[in-house]
């Protein structure tokens, strides 16, 4: 089975400009227009994974900055008054 194969035409409506630029940035990249689509909608897929890798790696880092400051603290010698 072809790379084209796997392909299945949608519609989608959109403004003029936003078709002049489509079409431009085709013509500027030598691609078809379908290629500048696909290449910007995985663009904003990356970025969406990238940002959701980011709030994870963040909230995995406040978890462990919690588990470290818990050792420490039973660690750390009681000093009587």
């Amino acid at each position: 089975m072809t790379a084209h194969a796997l392909k299945k035409p949608v519609q989608v409506r959109l403004s003029a400009s936003v078709r002049e630029f489509l079409a431009q940035t085709a013509k500027e990249r030598h691609e078809t227009k379908s290629e500048v689509v696909a290449d910007a909608l995985n663009g904003l897929r990356e970025q969406r994974v990238e940002a959701l890798m980011e709030e994870g790696y963040r909230k995995l880092g406040e978890s462990q900055q919690a588990v470290i400051e818990a050792g420490l603290a039973a660690a750390l010698p009681i000093i009587p008054r």
